[in-house]
């Protein structure tokens, strides 16, 4: 029934208004395939995510590309920050739906007929020679830090009340909406914040899920780049810069964070010259980014939220500054 809502709902955006609800004023029209609540998700949605069993070896990554299409990325070890090797490499496979049965196929290199994920059951099953099978079971990962409150002392950003402390003021609901920026800068400090990305199944690259959080001018970029390799310009990234060390971003809709800490480059006692600031950036609770140097960076300025055009909202925002 999920998955048939989610279609009236996109379909219900082509039927042409009467002549009575054109003389009147109308919501926003909502772009087709652009889900922001998981109760209005197709059944692609059930399908994508992760999968492992207890004992870890082996889990797998499904990512939804729309009109019953899956990249199927399996991983020897477990899932990233959990086991799995970055440096190693995952096998991608392509799987199909079957709508009527749930069940999404599957087969290619060691695995045989007979692998399909099952959103019912909420299992991946992986026919092989050996082990003839094994049964994957869909997994809800959570970040350690999700939820984490403000210390006593700290600058809360943003606690749903209210968005006083940006300057564009822009709120979608009780969330942070995009584009905003502080109206306060910050040089030394650690920066709380939590995100979530829309599901956007036939949307591919920069378009799906796209933001940033910009740190001093430098950006932490925010993308739905669930399952993908970890580049630098994927989610977690040092935009053009430096990949994160893992590729720790969630499935669409699961809220995320990012923990930032930001120093300003220290004073060399013999030339004066002050050194480029550094960062170290956790994604998800894993350290992605360890003092990185931010060469040419600012040593002080401004957290901005990037509007690229796609409905990330942010929540929980506060800041801690240090000595």
């Amino acid at each position: 029934m999920r998955w048939f809502i989610g279609f009236l709902i996109t379909v219900s955006a082509f039927v042409p208004l009467s002549s009575d609800a054109k003389d009147k004023k109308t919501a926003p029209k909502k772009p087709a395939n652009v889900f922001t609540d998981v109760a209005d998700a197709p059944i692609d949605y059930a399908i994508q995510g992760e999968y492992a069993r207890d004992g870890q070896g082996v889990a797998a990554q499904v990512v939804a590309r729309g009109n019953g299409k899956f990249d199927v990325y399996i991983l020897q070890g477990g899932l990233p920050g959990a086991g799995w090797d970055p440096k190693s490499k995952k096998t991608k496979l392509e799987a199909k739906l079957d709508p009527d049965k749930g069940i999404a196929s599957f087969m290619g290199g060691d695995f045989r007929k007979g692998s399909q994920i099952n959103a019912k059951k909420n299992t991946l099953n992986l026919v092989t020679d050996d082990p003839i099978y094994i049964e994957l079971k869909r997994v809800e990962r959570k970040s350690t830090t999700l939820g984490a409150k403000p210390p006593e002392g700290a600058v809360v950003l943003f606690d749903g009340k209210n968005a006083d402390e940006w300057n564009e003021k822009k709120m979608v609901g009780e969330l942070l909406g995009v584009p905003n920026t502080t109206k306060k800068k910050f040089a030394n400090f650690k920066l709380h914040i939590e995100f979530r990305t829309p599901f956007q199944p036939t949307a591919g690259g920069q378009g799906r899920g796209n933001s940033g959080v910009y740190v001093c001018g430098r950006e932490v970029q925010v993308l739905d780049s669930f399952g993908l390799e970890g580049k630098n310009n994927e989610c977690g990234g040092i935009y053009s810069e430096r990949a994160p060390n893992v590729n720790m971003c969630l499935p669409p809709l699961v809220w995320q964070t990012f923990d930032i800490e930001h120093r300003p480059g220290k004073i060399d006692p013999e030339t004066k010259k002050q050194g480029p600031p550094r960062i170290t950036v956790h994604h998800n609770g894993v350290v992605v980014h360890d003092g990185f140097e931010l060469k040419g960076g600012a040593q002080s300025g401004t957290i901005h939220l990037q509007n690229h055009g796609n409905p990330v909202v942010y929540r929980n925002v506060w800041l801690v500054e240090l000595k």
